[in-house]
């Protein structure tokens, strides 16, 4: 089991709309409503290959109570932390007919109280016993302290289990002296952390060294399109080349990226390995509407045709 810290949920609409332009009114084709956000996505994606995650968010309102409603339809399971405020709603278009152009609309989340973070960090907690994980995902709303990533992984290594980070901003620059066993994070946000554009390989393995340098056991950063490549704990590079596929919807390919990886790691794999399955699953999640969600066969198929990077 892994328990996900997912800080700012959200319920996810997609919608399809041929020609969409700014200035009109449309009539979507099709719609799609998810429970949301990194975690949900992420557990998503796991549960799709076959490995259970607990949710842990914090969440209000009747929209909050919404998305449990949907969670709980595709069979994902959570512990919320109740909080006064609506959770917030992200909106997708999608243009079939402009190549699947996507427009995104992302609210920032409501304001938590310190004394709600607090309560989610006990709400975690109390499923350390039945996981062997914890991963954090997303991005963190307004309200939470500036110590308060750093206190929910204090908490989880005191409790000996391995911290997964997929986030980002002042938070995750807060916990990096902390050694937490993996980073993964996309190449924007850890040139963000190292202050300069990473495009090449090559310069995304020298970025994951910086990180490493500064605390960080594990580093996997992901290129888009090209792949991921990465560092293990003993400094050991990676790499892998994403098969390319008629791409519809990126949106969550890596929350599924981190899905693949995690559930190799829970069987057994070496990071290396398992970030070969992290790069198919977030590139079968690109042939289908809906964040996290993809098609377990066409992924064991793809998995076949990842291939590694030579450096």
């Amino acid at each position: 089991m892994v328990v996900v810290v997912a800080p700012n949920p959200s319920l996810d609409k997609t919608v399809k709309i041929p020609g969409f332009a700014l200035g009109q009114i449309y009539r979507p084709t099709e719609i799609m409503t998810l429970a949301g956000g990194k975690g949900f996505n992420f557990a998503r994606a796991l549960q799709t290959l076959g490995n259970p995650a607990f949710v842990v968010a914090p969440l209000g309102g009747h929209q909050g109570q919404y998305l449990l409603d949907l969670a709980g339809q595709e069979g994902l399971h959570w512990d919320v932390q109740p909080i006064e405020s609506e959770v917030r709603t992200c909106l997708s278009i999608i243009d079939p007919t402009n190549r699947n152009r996507l427009t995104e609309i992302y609210e920032k989340g409501p304001v938590l109280r310190p004394q709600d973070w607090e309560r989610l960090i006990e709400t975690a907690a109390s499923h350390f016993a039945e996981s062997d994980y914890l991963v954090v995902c997303g991005s963190f709303p307004p309200g939470i302290p500036a110590h308060g990533l750093a206190d929910l992984v204090r908490k989880a290594k005191a409790a000996g289990k391995k911290v997964l980070l997929d986030t980002f901003g002042p938070q995750l620059e807060g916990v990096l002296e902390l050694t937490p066993d993996l980073l993964k994070i996309n190449q924007f946000e850890a040139g963000s952390l190292v202050g300069r554009e990473l495009e090449a390989p090559g310069e995304a393995l020298e970025a994951a060294r910086e990180l490493q340098k500064r605390g960080v056991r594990q580093v996997v950063i992901t290129l888009g399109k090209q792949g991921a490549t990465g560092l293990t704990d003993k400094s050991e590079r990676f790499g892998w080349f994403s098969p390319k596929v008629a791409a519809i919807y990126p949106t969550g390919s890596g929350d599924s990226m981190l899905a693949g990886l995690v559930s190799g790691l829970l069987e057994g794999q070496a990071l290396q390995e398992a970030a070969r399955r992290g790069v198919a699953a977030g590139a079968a999640n690109t042939l289908q509407m809906g964040a996290g969600k993809l098609d377990r066969s066409t992924y064991e198929s793809l998995l076949e045709l990842v291939t590694p990077m030579a450096f």
